[in-house]
């Protein structure tokens, strides 16, 4: 018999919650049960058809029907404090590989982080918790991908970069091997990082 699957609540109903929740539509061990967002704008309305439940006073409400949630929210600062308040709730995180990304079996991958369609993970890369691996993004063998960092699309980590807390790396932007990015950076879009980074250039 066929393992059940996981009942997912997504939040977040912005444009990065689309990926998301096409995401887990395609992932037959995860079932979509609500999506939630506290922004009043996107309560109550339609994402890829499925309605919209609510804030988080919803999701306190359903809990009992949900295995875990996965934050869709592609703002660092606060998708680590969304994930931080699902915790003092006692609330499970999950993430989501979207079937079309590549991810090594010899990779590790944190709680609450989203690998999007065509991304690659190679090798002993490490990925901390609620990172966001974007659309066609690569991380090479050995990189540190730290919390709350995202990837934006076409982004690439050679081998052995190291990314700091909540960084965002920029869509299409190289960093060569080796590197560290500090915490809390933006590496503009389109850079090629070739020394480290450790404050706001």
């Amino acid at each position: 018999m066929a393992d059940k699957a996981l009942r997912i609540a997504v939040f977040g109903a912005g444009g990065h919650g689309k990926v998301v929740i096409d995401a887990v539509l395609q992932n037959p061990a995860l079932s979509l049960v609500c999506i939630i967002d506290d922004a009043p704008r996107n309560t109550c309305g339609m994402l890829l058809g499925h309605a919209v439940a609510g804030g988080r006073d919803i999701l306190l409400a359903e809990r009992s029907s949900i295995d875990g949630v996965i934050v869709a929210i592609g703002n660092n600062r606060v998708r680590r404090e969304t994930s931080r308040w699902l915790a003092t709730q006692g609330l499970p995180r999950f993430s989501v590989i979207h079937p079309a990304a590549v991810v090594s079996p010899f990779a590790t991958v944190g709680i609450g982080t989203l690998i999007m369609p065509g991304a690659i993970v190679n090798a002993e890369a490490r990925i901390g918790e609620d990172v966001i691996i974007n659309t066609r993004a690569i991380v090479e063998h050995d990189c540190v991908v730290s919390n709350g960092v995202h990837l934006a699309p076409g982004s690439i980590l050679c081998g052995g970069v190291e990314i700091g807390d909540e960084t965002l790396i920029g869509a299409g932007a190289v960093i060569v091997p080796g590197i560290r990015v500090g915490a809390h950076l933006l590496v503009k879009a389109g850079s090629l990082i070739s020394r480290n980074v450790m404050t706001p250039t």
